[in-house]
């Protein structure tokens, strides 16, 4: 792997503050943020609500800009929104008046203006068959229970064949059941088109199932990474069995004892040693140790 592609996006000393109240204190819901995604790798972020997970995956989006630091794609800054990004929010965010189909369909037709009508329809329906709506096409949202409205989101957005796709809590308003279908689908997809990916999700067992790598965010205000943690659990990976692998519970265990405990100190009382521009890369496990990596540069994701 390429430099380029171990970089593929990187974030540098990004910072986002907000003005304050009737001339106050400026708030800043996060500071100095460094990371890198390599090209194929699926990164998930934990964190408590209010530590800027959301603002974060906006301004990868170009949705948003930093206050301070550079977020970028391929050696290039991002400033503004690019179909080389494709974004699932929680919400489905479909067309109403549109049917399915329709609503996957203007996404492509907007990626590949050379291509006739019957490529765009053809390759719709490709993505809609790949999340399980085959059948479905010319349903409108209405008409789409809350799981099958949220597929018609993934499809159109892996149908635009983004670069970066870019995830906020996308399962986060369906029940246990239907979120657990279709992560099992998500991690088909990726496996398949090897997809590169930003997650954001408040599951410890959702992340473990899908990250190569997992980043730890203090509380906010003035939150930090504090931790980037390697999910070393084998792919393919399957919500049946991963459970049973040696290093599932001293993985999840670590999380859990972040997000209970210590990311609530860790912001005022960082250990010793701790630099924000390079926040450390730790392996836990089976035995209960924490193994310590490098200062976190993203390599090259878990071979499917």
């Amino acid at each position: 792997m390429t430099e380029t592609e171990r970089r593929f996006v990187q974030v540098d000393g990004l910072s986002r503050s907000f003005p304050g109240e009737r001339g106050g204190e400026a708030l800043t819901v996060f500071e100095q943020v460094n990371f890198s995604i390599a090209r194929g790798e699926f990164i998930c972020v934990i964190g408590h609500s209010g530590c800027g997970k959301s603002t974060i995956l906006n301004i990868l989006a170009g949705l948003d800009q930093p206050s301070q630091g550079v977020a970028l794609m391929e050696g290039r800054e991002i400033a503004g929104p690019s179909l080389d990004r494709g974004v699932i929010f929680q919400n489905h965010s479909l067309l109403p008046w549109q049917s399915t189909l329709q609503n996957v369909s203007f996404a492509v037709a907007a990626r590949h203006r050379d291509w006739s009508r019957a490529q765009v329809l053809a390759h719709s329906r490709q993505y809609l068959d790949l999340v399980g709506l085959n059948g479905v096409e010319d349903r409108r949202p209405s008409q789409l229970s809350g799981g099958m409205r949220q597929r018609v989101g993934i499809a159109r957005a892996f149908a635009i064949e983004p670069k970066l796709l870019l995830m906020d809590e996308p399962f986060g308003a369906l029940d246990a059941l239907t979120r657990g279908t279709i992560q099992d689908e998500l991690v088909r997809i990726c496996q398949q088109t090897t997809q590169t990916a930003f997650m954001i999700t408040h599951d410890v067992d959702e992340a473990m199932l899908l990250a190569d790598k997992i980043l730890l965010m203090t509380n906010g205000p003035k939150a930090r990474i504090a931790e980037i943690v390697e999910v070393t659990l084998p792919r393919p990976r399957s919500r049946s069995t991963v459970i049973f692998e040696p290093n599932y519970y001293p993985i999840r265990n670590h999380l859990v004892d972040f997000l209970v405990s210590r990311s609530k100190t860790f912001r005022d009382q960082p250990p010793t040693g701790y630099d924000p521009r390079h926040p450390p890369q730790v392996r836990p496990q089976a035995d209960g140790s924490v193994a310590p990596q490098h200062p976190a540069t993203s390599g090259a994701p878990h071979d499917p």
